[in-house]
């Protein structure tokens, strides 16, 4: 399954701009800009994504067929909940944490090392998955299956840009002293 130009641009953009900032021994400012700009990008992507999962599910009203009106809209209500409003919180504390990173960075560096760690953890679990699954999708289509084969990538295509914010916020974290300043160096 090919990756969408702009899917890559969004994942790939941020990245390089990190990592040419380390290699020209950036200033610190530059690289918590930087990290900024990726928490709220992810922030905006994940509470659209949300709102997807709230009317797509809300949409499904009018065609259910068991039950009442009301009780029809009570259960998409909970299944609206229970699929948009963590990837919502999500959402709002990764803005919560770019705006943070951009106004006042000192605050900032136990609540990344808390939040990446267990972002990077997850997101290294998806991709173990993805890669699981895409040698077994392999495996199924040398015996003549595989028709859910391109399925195998979706937790790639989340994992990975997740593994890439977390790896570059704990870097920032990690190069900030515990005063709020950069490095003694720099």
């Amino acid at each position: 399954m090919p990756v969408p130009d702009w899917y890559a641009s969004c994942i790939i953009s941020p990245g390089l701009i990190f990592v040419f900032a380390l290699a020209l021994n950036a200033t610190m400012t530059l690289k918590l800009r930087c990290a900024a700009l990726g928490h709220v990008g992810w922030g905006v992507i994940l509470l659209l994504a949300a709102g997807w999962f709230a009317v797509s599910t809300l949409r499904t009203i009018p065609y259910m067929s068991s039950g009442t009106v009301w009780i029809n809209t009570v259960a998409a209500l909970l299944v609206a909940s229970t699929t948009a409003l963590p990837v919502a919180a999500l959402g709002v504390w990764m803005l919560v944490l770019g705006r943070g990173l951009w106004s006042a960075p000192e605050k900032q560096r136990i609540a990344l090392l808390w939040t990446h760690g267990v972002l990077l953890a997850l997101g290294s679990l998806a991709v173990a998955v993805g890669i699981l699954g895409v040698r077994a999708a392999e495996r199924s289509s040398a015996r003549g299956g595989g028709l859910l084969g391109p399925v195998a990538v979706i937790p790639l295509m989340f994992g990975t840009p997740v593994v890439l914010l977390a790896v570059i916020s704990i870097v920032v974290a990690l190069r900030m002293t515990p005063g709020g300043n950069s490095d003694p160096g720099e």
